[in-house]
Order: C-alpha cells, then structure tokens, then sequence
C-alpha cells in the first residue's frame, strides 16, 4: 500500500496514528435507559424573546432572573399520549415529538398548528384527537399527529369570578363523557365543567372550583424561593387521572420559576367532585440537584400499564420560564394515593426491560478544568450538577477541551451533554443548530479512547445523550469541535455515567 494512503486508511477505520496518544474508538450504542431532561431534538426559543433583541424588554410579568436580557430555550408544561406502542408529546412552544421506544429517543414531528399557546392538552375522544392551549381554539384531528382543523373557542359563560381559560385539560372518560379543567391565577384553585361529547366547543352545566387555594393549609402552594408569599400561589396546571374508578386531579402551584414548583393532587369519585385532599401531599417536590421544579406536567398510563410523570423542570438563568423537560415513574400507594417517588437524573432502567445495576454519575463534583475559560468561568461549573451554571471557553480557544476526573477507575457506560447557548440571537442571525464534539476516555497513562464521536452531527441537541460500551477508565474528556455561527459553546453539565470498579 502507499504509505500516503495509510493515514486516510486509520482515519476512515477510527484510529490514530502511533505515539497521537488517541486509541481506536469504542462503538456507539443506541440508547437503553431513560436520562434527565430528556435529550429532545430543536429545543425551540422562547416564546417570551423569539423577536427580542439582547438588552431590550419585553416580559409584563417581571421574570427576568439577571441584570441582562437575552433570548433563552424553553418547552415546559408537558400533555403526553401513550397510543399504538408510542410516546406523543406536547409541550409549551412547539409540537410535537414521538417515541417509538418508550422515551430513549425522541424524533420532532412538526404539526400544521405547532405553537397554539402556552400549556397544550389533548385527549383521544370518539375516534379523534381533540387540542388546544390556553385561550386557543379547540381543533380534531384524526390522528396524534393531525392534521388539525379548528373548531372554534369554547363557549364560556360569562360568570362573575370565572378565571381566564389558561392551562386547560381536556378529559374523556371512559363512558364517552367529555370534560375541561382549568385554572391559572394567583389566588384561585383549579376549575372544572363538563362540555357536550359531540361538540367540545359547547358547555353543559355551570363551571366550578373544584381545587381551592388553600395556603395556610399547604404552604406548599405559596410563591417563592422558600414559600414564603403567603397571599399569591399561582394554582395551575390541572390533570386528571382516572385510575380504579377514581379520579386523581393533580395541580401545580408555588411558581414555575422556583426549585420549590411542586405537584399535589385530590380525589374523588366523580369527574366534578367533591374532592378530597389526598394525605399525601405534595406527590412531587424536588428542590435540591439537578432536577428541580418538577411540577406542570401530565401521569400518563403507557407501556406495560406502568405509570409516568411528563413534568417542566426549572432552568433558570435568565428568565423564569427558561424550562426543561422531564420524564419519571408515578405510583399509586397501598391506601390508593397517587405520589412520584423521585426526579431522576442519571439513566433509568425501564422497567421489565433493564434490571441490571444502576450507573450513578462518575464525575459529580469531581475535579474539572477547562483548556481556557472566559471571564468569570471555570470547568468546574460544568460538573457541579446545577443546570444554573456552565463553563465557559475563551473565545479565542481554536479547539476547547473540558477534563474531568472520577472518583476511582470505572466502567463508562454514558455520557450527557447539557449545552447553554451564550449569545443566542435569532434577531441578528445567531440561531440554535448543532454542537459538534468528540469524548474521549483515557484507557491508560496518556492513551485517549473516543468514546463518542458526534464531529459531524447535523442534529440541534440542548441536552444531549450517548451510550457507548463499557470501557474502563479513571477520567475523561470533552474536545468541542464545532457549534452554531455566533453561538458561544457553552456547557451546564458534562456528566459521565457507568459502574464503579473495586
């Protein structure tokens, strides 16, 4: 063979040339377990600063979180399907996204009516789907997937104290009956009211509260970081379950731009009450790690009549509706009380799939440094389990690479990558796309394997996932290699997943 054919020859096979110190590079596996939040394609902007400028503007209801204004990513206030063998997700700000393999991955599928407003539900009812956000009009469409076609708005009586439609649920019940729950308001609860089967359009009897805001009872329910506005709650997000021939009617309240944003539920045996306060209450609260906020979301039966929690997750740093998503068990208790027993933030086995040993995160907290970093960051940022806070290279650093150390040689398993894109500026051409990078493990004294090689991915990831095979390691690293025009590649987190050595 020539000898000048021999290099392209290594880089084609995954090699490298002898004494580079780069070892062959491990195969890349589809995923097999669940990661928070959930690794999903074109995290669209937000809804807020889609057209806002850095340094101007334009937020009537005070959420700026910094001195500075910027356009930031959101999807929030998840409804989700499970129908024919797949996962169909709505969130705030775009829709839709499916899994055909019970929420390892998911793939963007576009509607012709992708952003109707803020907190979209929808519901299978007499052979079609029925959606709408809040203050939107209803549309059906014969599939999860549309076409949609409008129906008109609700027909609301006007009642004095009636609050606006925002947040609204939509639930068909198992006799054919429809009903509409909604609420989102400082200091009332949750509302209900049945509407005709036949025209979702139409309302049948008088709307109620069937929720109270109740904060002297459940300080839970107050706004702020530490609950402490005892007059403003912002009692929201309405869900009904119907398990056993009960009917769970979970809620939101405690501020979406808080840690303390929390989920309770009541019960009753009617779709429009009374409803009892369960004991057990909150059923979700997460307010210290990676993962919190955890609350507007949907429980959704889906594969293997498990229960799932479709939740926000709070990621602000520039402003408080800057949100993630997330994806969890729920159960029901012996005494018949729905609860979610845990944000999840490293891979999650499914159940009856994996039951093989968990992989805890190898890196957390552990000594990170950065090839450079900017101004008032360091790579530590990057492993401290905070999605508030991110490493940040010097832009003059041609090929940036974050190091991180684990607490003992491991057996890598995973990576994530939660990417923060400084700069972002839809109104001056600096838009979301692709993070190209490489990681690499150092398999001996100086010897680094490629993990995972997305040098050439055409996908917009803002959290971003991987499973490779095990290899044994003590530390590994992160080489960016290429990101969007005017974008500054910035990460909130590099995490390394897989099992301990002894």
């Amino acid at each position: 063979m020539p000898r000048r054919l021999l290099p392209l020859l290594l880089v084609v096979l995954g090699c490298a040339l002898p004494g580079s110190g780069l070892a062959d590079a491990i195969p890349e596996k589809s995923p097999a377990r669940l990661i928070n939040p959930l690794p999903l394609p074109d995290y669209p902007v937000g809804r807020l600063v889609r057209d806002l400028p850095p340094g101007k503007v334009n937020d009537p209801a005070g959420l700026w979180l910094a001195e500075r204004t910027e356009q930031y990513r959101e999807l929030a206030d998840p409804t989700a399907l499970w129908f024919e063998g797949k996962w169909y997700l709505y969130p705030s700000c775009d829709m839709a996204w499916v899994s055909a393999d019970e929420g390892r991955t998911w793939q963007h599928h576009p509607l012709n009516v992708r952003d109707i407003g803020y907190a979209p539900t929808i519901v299978r009812h007499r052979g079609r789907f029925l959606l709408m956000a809040s203050d939107s009009a209803i549309y059906a469409g014969p599939t999860p997937l549309g076409p949609f076609e409008p129906l008109g708005k609700l027909q609301m009586p006007a009642l004095a104290g009636l609050p606006s439609q925002i947040d609204p649920m939509l639930f068909s019940d198992d006799d054919g009956r429809l009903f509409y729950y909604w609420g989102c308001t400082p200091r009332s609860g949750i509302w209900g009211v049945e509407l005709d089967a036949d025209n979702p359009t139409r309302v049948l009897g008088q709307p109620k509260e069937l929720i109270p805001f109740l904060p002297d009872t459940y300080a839970f329910e107050r706004v702020g970081s530490s609950n402490q506005n005892p007059t403003t709650g912002w009692m929201e997000g309405g869900w009904m379950l119907k398990q056993g021939g009960r009917y769970y009617l979970t809620y939101s309240a405690g501020g979406t731009q808080y840690r303390t944003y929390t989920m309770g539920c009541y019960t009753s045996e009617s779709p429009l009450g009374p409803f009892q306060p369960q004991q057990r209450n909150p059923i979700f609260r997460t307010t210290e790690g990676l993962i919190t906020g955890t609350a507007h979301g949907s429980i959704v039966r889906g594969p293997r009549d498990s229960l799932w929690v479709f939740y926000t997750v709070f990621a602000g740093t520039a402003h408080g509706f800057e949100r993630r998503l997330g994806l969890d068990r729920a159960e029901i208790d012996a005494r018949g009380e729905l609860f979610v027993p845990r944000a999840t933030s490293t891979p999650q086995a499914l159940p009856g799939v994996d039951a093989a040993e968990p992989w805890p995160a190898l890196n957390e907290s552990e000594p990170t440094f950065g090839s450079s970093n900017a101004p008032n960051s360091a790579g530590r940022f990057a492993a401290d389990n905070s999605l508030m806070t991110w490493w940040l290279p010097d832009a003059a650093d041609a090929e940036p690479r974050l190091t991180t150390h684990f607490s003992g040689r491991a057996s890598v398993r995973a990576a994530r990558v939660v990417w923060h894109d400084v700069g972002l500026d839809t109104t001056s051409g600096k838009n979301p796309g692709p993070f190209r990078y490489r990681i690499e493990a150092e398999t001996a004294p100086g010897v680094w394997t490629t993990l995972i090689d997305r040098s050439t991915s055409t996908e917009d990831f803002l959290v971003d996932y991987r499973e490779c095979a095990p290899v044994s390691a003590s530390r590994a690293r992160l080489v960016i290699l290429g990101h969007p025009p005017g974008i500054q590649p910035a990460v909130a987190e590099f995490t390394l997943f897989g099992v301990p050595e002894r």
